[in-house]
């Protein structure tokens, strides 16, 4: 399969800092700029969110000026950060530009539905000041219907943005099945101008197979982390995709670093990915012992938002 003119964004830094309270160690984050120096297939690399609070209190999920500057010194990759748009400033002035910071050159938006128009003008506003390049993430994409996906398009359009990607947030896309739809709008996003990519989850073991089937559904990019380090059950993993002959050192981390590369592997996310709810519920299932087929039965009462927004109250309810 020709992959070469596929675009790869490492975010094991930055996803799966979800995994260790976005507290990474500089002397791991030095070590890694290192390892990953030989993927020339990786385009960007993504540290963390900028300057947002409220989840985590680690560093990487606030990334400032300082931080990011000490890391500009160990890199000669190109650089990435997220905001979710939902949570971020929206003043334009505080985000870091492209002349301060001449690694950094991505800036990904994440978007809920609710924020879709508004987050896609701040975009524009965004790039123009930063003169960075600009991607707006559509998360939760499992639970949009065709004409959401349309209005994501049709808003997308005027933001001047580089990237547009949906995430497969809760792992349970298929993409075989889903090929024709998702064909007719990577169509549409190219024809805006802008590169369509998709962030693969791998809750229910589908990511590498939608991986295979990115290029015939039309993406020109996704995400990979090493290990599969990310949020829930994690990501697309990075030594599925790239050969890794003459660069297995990248294993290493795996081994030396393994306090940093802790991931739940239990069935909780396979239930789920299989509903398209969000992996917060299956943390806190296996953190109560709650039984997989006594979750399963309590996932029933999950509609409406409360798929995509945790709602604590739910699995307290007897």
């Amino acid at each position: 399969l020709k992959r070469s003119r596929m675009k790869f964004i490492d975010v094991t830094i930055r996803a799966g800092a979800n995994q260790n309270g976005f507290n990474w160690p500089l002397e791991f984050v030095k070590r890694y700029m290192q390892s990953i120096k030989s993927f020339q297939e990786v385009e960007f690399v993504e540290l963390g969110y900028w300057k947002q609070s409220g989840k985590f209190d680690g560093p990487f999920y606030s990334i400032d000026e300082n931080l990011l500057s000490s890391i500009c010194k160990m890199t000669e990759k190109k650089l990435s950060i997220m905001v979710d748009y939902h949570y971020c400033s929206h003043k334009v002035e505080d985000f870091p530009n492209n002349i301060d910071f001449v690694e950094l050159d991505l800036i990904r938006v994440c978007l809920r539905k609710e924020d879709i128009a508004e987050g896609c003008r701040f975009v524009k506003e965004l790039k123009k000041y930063t003169n960075c390049k600009l991607s707006l993430n559509f998360f939760n994409i499992t639970n949009y219907e065709e004409n959401d996906l349309a209005f994501a398009c049709e808003s997308a359009a005027g933001s001047k943005a580089d990237f547009m990607y949906f995430a497969d947030t809760h792992g349970g896309l298929d993409l075989g099945e889903n090929l024709e739809m998702f064909k007719r709008f990577t169509k549409l996003i190219k024809e805006i101008g802008m590169i369509p990519g998709l962030h693969l989850h791998d809750h229910s073991g589908k990511a590498y197979f939608n991986y295979r089937n990115l290029l015939s559904a039309g993406f020109d990019a996704t995400d990979v982390s090493l290990g599969g380090l990310g949020k829930g059950l994690g990501n697309l993993r990075l030594e599925h995709v790239f050969d890794l002959r003459g660069r297995e050192h990248i294993l290493d981390h795996l081994i030396i670093d393994q306090d940093l590369f802790h991931m739940p592997s239990g069935p909780y996310g396979v239930l789920t990915a299989r509903d398209s709810i969000t992996d917060h519920y299956a943390v806190e299932a296996e953190g109560k012992g709650i039984s997989p087929s006594q979750f399963a039965t309590r996932l029933e009462k999950i509609v409406g938002s409360s798929k995509d927004n945790y709602n604590s109250k739910i699995l307290n309810d007897e």
